[in-house]
C-alpha cells in the first residue's frame, strides 16, 4: 500500500486530501493507497472571514466547522497528540507525532501554514489587535464598537504575511465604518507599510493608493516597525518615524511553523524551499509543499492553496500510477478586496500576468460574501 501523508488541515490540507481522494478513488477503494491528514486541531477555520468577524459582520461560530465532516470518508484524520507533528524527517520519509509514534510515508504534502511571531517586535503583543487570529478578531470587533475617536494606526509589521490584501480591506472598511458612525472627523487613520506604497504589487499599489488618498487615509511608508511603547502609546520604525496612537491595529510578523524549524527543513523564517512550478520540496521529489508553508514568491492566500492543490493531487496521482504526465502550477491567485461595507474589487493573476483590479462595485462585494458562505460546500467539502 502506498501511504500519502498530509501535514496540516485547514484550507490547504483539507482541499489537498480531498482532491487526492477524488483523483485516486479506484486505488483508495481497493486499499492500494491510503491518505492520512495529521492535524492537532479538530476544527477547520475559514481564516479569510476573520476580517468580517473583526468588523462585526460575521459570528466566530459561523466560520468554524469540524474537520472530519469536510474530509472524504476514506481519508484518515489524526487529531490531538496523534495528529500533532513534532518532526518531519524527509531523509527517512516519516512524521513523528507528540504521542511518540513514527509514521512512514511514500508521499508527503506539507501544508502546515504560518504562525504569528509576536516576539520579533518589542511591545507589539501588548498593544496590537489583529484579525489574523480568532481571539484577536473578536477583540478587534469589541474595540471598534466602543471606539469614540482618536488616532488609529494600522501597521503591517513584516512581509510576507498571509492574506496580503487583508490590510487594505480592514483599513478601508474601518474608514467606511467611521464615516457611517459619524466618527470620521474625530479620527485620524494612519496606514503604515514596510515597503513604499500601500501594497507590494505595482498595479494594485497604484489603484489602492489613489483610493486611500480619496478617503483621506494618511500613509507612512516604508515603515519597518522597530518597537512599540505601551506606556507612551507610540510605534517607532527603523526609518526614524514615531507615531502616537490611541488604537493600534495590524498584522504581526509571520513565520513558518515551529515543526518546520525543529525539523531543519526551512529557511531562517521557517518557509520551506519549494520549486515554484512543480511544488516539490527542493531536493526531495516525494515531498510537496503548498499554501503559506512555501518560500515561493506568490501570495500566501487561501486561493493560492486551492489552485496549488490541483497540481499536487495530479502529480502524486501520476507518480503512483506510473504516468509520465506532470501538471505545473502557474502561480494563480484570486483575491477579493473589500473597499468598504458594501463595495469591493478583486485581483486575479499568475506568474506571467500581473493583476489589474477593476473599479470597486457592490457586485464584487456580494460576490465576496457569497463565496465566503459557499466555501464550505464548493471548495472545502469532499466530492464523493
Amino acid at each position: 500500500m502506498k501511504k500519502v501523508f498530509v501535514a496540516g488541515g485547514g484550507i490547504g490540507g483539507t482541499i489537498a486530501a480531498n482532491r487526492l481522494a477524488e483523483r485516486l478513488k479506484p486505488e483508495v477503494d481497493k486499499e492500494d493507497v491510503s491518505i492520512t491528514v495529521f492535524d492537532k486541531s479538530e476544527n477547520h477555520v475559514f481564516q479569510p472571514s476573520q476580517l468580517l468577524v473583526g468588523m462585526g459582520l460575521e459570528n466566530p461560530a459561523d466560520i468554524v466547522k469540524n474537520e472530519r465532516e469536510l474530509l472524504n470518508p476514506k481519508v484518515r484524520l489524526l487529531n490531538g497528540k496523534a495528529g500533532e507533528i513534532t518532526k518531519i524527517d524527509v531523509q527517512n520519509h516519516s512524521f513523528v507525532t507528540s504521542d511518540g509514534k513514527s509514521h512512514e510515508y511514500d508521499y508527503a504534502v506539507i501544508s502546515t501554514g504560518s504562525t504569528l511571531d509576536w516576539e520579533m517586535v518589542p511591545g507589539l503583543k501588548e498593544e496590537m489587535h489583529t484579525v489574523w487570529d480568532m481571539d484577536g478578531a473578536v477583540q478587534t470587533r469589541n474595540l471598534i464598537r466602543n471606539f469614540t475617536g482618536g488616532t488609529v494606526v494600522f501597521n503591517v509589521a513584516r512581509l510576507p504575511h498571509k492574506c496580503p490584501v487583508g490590510p487594505l480591506e480592514e483599513t478601508l472598511m474601518l474608514e467606511d465604518y467611521l464615516k457611517r458612525k459619524g466618527l470620521k472627523e474625530k479620527t485620524e487613520l494612519v496606514y503604515t507599510y514596510p515597503v513604499a506604497g500601500v501594497f507590494g504589487i505595482p498595479n494594485v499599489n497604484k489603484v489602492m493608493t489613489k483610493i486611500f488618498e480619496q478617503r483621506g487615509i494618511r500613509v507612512i511608508s516604508p515603515f519597518t516597525v522597530k518597537a512599540v511603547d505601551p506606556q507612551a502609546k507610540t510605534i517607532e520604525s527603523n526609518e526614524g518615524e514615531k507615531i502616537k496612537y490611541d488604537l493600534l491595529l495590524g498584522v504581526p510578523p509571520h513565520m513558518g511553523t515551529k515543526v518546520v524549524g525543529d525539523s531543519a527543513i526551512g529557511d531562517r523564517r521557517n518557509w520551506i524551499p519549494t520549486d515554484k512550478n512543480s511544488l516539490q520540496m527542493k531536493d526531495h521529489s516525494n515531498v510537496y509543499v503548498m499554501g503559506d508553508t512555501t518560500d515561493i514568491p506568490i501570495s500566501k492566500a487561501g486561493s493560492t492553496a486551492d489552485f496549488e492543490s490541483y497540481t499536487v493531487a495530479e502529480n502524486i496521482t501520476s507518480e503512483i500510477r506510473g504516468n509520465e504526465s506532470r501538471k505545473m502550477y502557474d502561480g494563480s491567485v484570486f483575491c477579493f478586496i473589500a473597499t468598504g461595507f458594501d463595495t469591493a474589487t478583486y485581483i486575479r493573476f499568475n506568474y506571467a500576468n500581473p493583476p489589474v483590479p477593476p473599479p470597486p462595485s457592490t457586485i464584487h462585494w456580494w460576490a465576496k460574501l457569497a463565496y465566503n458562505k459557499l466555501y464550505w460546500s464548493l471548495t472545502a467539502k469532499a466530492v464523493v
